[in-house]
């Protein structure tokens, strides 16, 4: 029904009252609960890992221009990429209308949080967080940072610092009512214990909540034995799969896999977890092309003509469903072993780990629009009410 009277000056005050206060973020970043408060009535944070080598020019982006140049995998670019021959393709996200673009395509089909591979010194590899950091509206998606063991050996704790201030951003992700949620990616050798302590004293003295520190292993039942000797708080994973050589498995032998040697090893011995999901594994285009990294890797280009490949998607490739299956598995055994994932929380493998063979950004079609599957078949498990 419309009317020509104006609202009541009250009535208006209490309208804006109310669309400023639906529009807050939430103070402890840290999704909200259920009608009641009830903590089962929530369904656990879903991040996904950010690896980018995709922003910029040279360096490591030249070199997954090269992996994914082949059109048999041209359905892999990110959605900023371009063609430009059948062999050939441009990969460069370094604007602040990209960076932002990923957050508005993320936080719409329900993702919580990135968590960030830290690079601390190198400019290329830092310049996503950096686009992520300086955005004005970041729609709720939070982000948490993931440190490589001998990248923070090497650091040492004069880096301390550097990382308590990460934790101190509005927008750093959090959990357990507070403390910032930190992961680990291969064992560091040269710090400790001690020095972890060192971080999380440090972390209380700027007025936080101790850290809540997630080692990324390959086998639970081995990493629980490291977060003893470290004092860090839940095993989780970076990547499942590992394979540069031999048969790629299919996605649904992956999904499998990270259920019985994830999950399943977590319940059977008590392990503490936050939850692993994956968006897939196929390093195909790397074998085909090594990248610098991968030195150990011997090439074994395909024969066949760029302009006669046709897209190489078979069981390896994960479709839509079969990932939004997945993380709906991973959202449901999170909420029936919350005693073991007391963070309540979920890392997926990855945003854009595309040549890898990983990826939940959008990707390039071949008509130049973005390619939005992936997010859109999550979107409904990400966004529906778990409960009953």
């Amino acid at each position: 029904m419309e009317s020509d009277e104006p609202l009541h000056p009250v009535v208006v005050a209490i309208l804006l009252t109310l669309a400023a206060c639906a529009t807050l973020p939430l103070s402890a970043g840290e999704p909200a609960a259920g009608a009641a408060g009830d903590k089962q009535a929530r369904r656990p944070i879903v991040g996904a890992i950010r690896w980018d080598a995709w922003y910029g020019q040279g360096g490591p982006v030249a070199e997954v221009e090269r992996s994914l140049g082949p059109k048999k995998f041209h359905y892999r670019l990110p959605f900023f990429a371009s063609v430009k021959s059948d062999s050939e393709v441009s990969i460069n996200g370094d604007s602040q209308e990209v960076v932002d673009q990923e957050i508005a395509y993320a936080s719409d089909a329900g993702l919580n949080y990135w968590a960030f591979v830290d690079y601390w010194d190198d400019v290329q590899l830092s310049i996503a967080l950096k686009r992520y950091l300086a955005s004005v509206n970041k729609k709720g998606m939070r982000y948490c940072l993931i440190e490589e063991g001998g990248r923070v050996d090497a650091h040492g704790t004069p880096g301390w610092p550097r990382l308590v201030k990460h934790f101190r951003d509005p927008s750093y992700q959090t959990v357990l009512e507070g403390r910032p949620l930190l992961f680990v990616f291969g064992l560091p050798r040269k710090l400790g214990k001690k020095e972890f302590a060192e971080l999380a004293d440090a972390t209380v003295a700027a007025g936080l909540k101790k850290p809540y520190v997630v080692l990324m292993g390959w086998k639970p039942k081995n990493d629980a034995q490291d977060i003893q000797a470290l004092g860090f708080d839940a095993v989780s994973a970076y990547a499942a799969g590992g394979q540069y050589a031999g048969e790629m498995w299919s996605y649904q032998q992956l999904a499998d896999h990270v259920k019985h040697n994830y999950w399943q090893a977590c319940r059977q011995d008590n392990i503490a977890t936050l939850t692993f999901a994956t968006a897939g594994w196929d390093t195909r285009p790397r074998i085909e092309h090594p990248t610098k990294w991968t030195t150990w890797v011997k090439a074994k280009p395909d024969p066949t003509p760029a302009a006669d490949q046709k897209p190489l998607i078979d069981s390896v490739t994960a479709t839509p469903q079969q990932i939004a299956a997945h993380i709906k598995d991973a959202i449901d055994w999170t909420m029936e072993n919350r005693d073991i994932n007391p963070a309540d929380a979920i890392i997926i493998y990855g945003w854009n780990e595309n040549d890898e063979g990983g990826w939940l950004i959008p990707t390039l079609n071949s008509d130049g629009s973005p390619n939005v599957e992936r997010l859109n078949a999550l979107k409904p498990v990400l966004r529906e009410d778990p409960r009953p």
